[in-house]
């Protein structure tokens, strides 16, 4: 049978949980951020697909701050590609943390 000071207990893990999981989304999420000739862009998976199909190396696209940025789309998308990949390794490892604590 479970007592009540349990359950106050197994409920604040779970809240803390789902904080400090949305807490590290949100870091993770300015972590993507990646510089490029002047500009700033974000390593999504939309920008790497546009890079992907575009079909002329330089062009210019609206970095972060709205300012508009000639850029070697052969160079972001490597850039962007390799980026995204480290943050998401890096995330999966922390998340991956979070959740052992949880079932601690």
């Amino acid at each position: 049978m479970t007592t009540v000071n349990e359950l106050v207990a197994e409920i604040r893990q779970a809240t803390d949980y789902q904080l400090n999981k949305t807490i590290l989304k949100e870091k993770i999420q300015t972590d993507l951020h990646v510089t490029h000739n002047g500009g700033l862009f974000k390593a999504t998976p939309e920008l790497i697909s546009f890079l992907s199909v575009w079909d002329q190396d330089t062009l210019y696209l609206e970095d972060e701050y709205q300012n508009p940025v000639m850029i070697n789309r052969t160079e972001l998308l490597a850039e962007c590609k390799q980026h995204f990949q480290q943050i998401m390794n890096t995330w999966h490892q922390q998340h991956a943390e979070l959740r052992k604590l949880r079932k601690v």
